[in-house]
């Protein structure tokens, strides 16, 4: 198809940080690692970065997405490397903007309470891979 097509006749550049196909391992295995704590430990994702309790509800919402994670995941893999990279850039972006970030700054939800320092992790995690997914594309 010509998507396809633009991806595959791309020139690569050969001084590149990290190819798209690196890229998009380390992002199925970061994000990996994150889905299999929300179907595991869906407690854990409310308790280690905010001052709240997890209640029955939240586990259930953070368990249930698990699996759009991980078949995410999966999905970036079968993809051509280019291709994959891309959708795994911009779900980084996009987990960045409406989680951690969004958390720390209230954009869209003002006052939540963050627990620091363990909330460091996903903010600087998130923005890193953003901007992996950027340097792979330049690739």
């Amino acid at each position: 198809s010509l998507a396809n097509s633009k991806f595959q006749t791309r020139p690569k550049n050969k001084m590149a940080i990290i190819s798209p196909a690196a890229y998009v391992k380390s992002f199925a295995l970061i994000f990996g690692v994150y889905g299999l704590q929300m179907l595991a430990v869906p407690s854990k994702m409310v308790t280690d970065h905010f001052d709240a309790p997890s209640t029955p509800l939240l586990q259930f919402w953070i368990r249930g997405q698990s699996v759009s994670l991980l078949g995410l995941c999966y999905c970036v893999t079968k993809l051509p490397a280019e291709q994959g990279a891309l959708v795994s850039a911009v779900s980084s972006a996009a987990v960045g903007i409406l989680y951690p970030w969004n958390a720390k700054f209230g954009y869209i939800n003002k006052g939540l309470p963050v627990k620091y320092p363990m909330h460091y992790v996903p903010e600087v995690l998130m923005a890193g891979m953003t901007l992996g997914g950027v340097l792979a594309l330049m690739n």
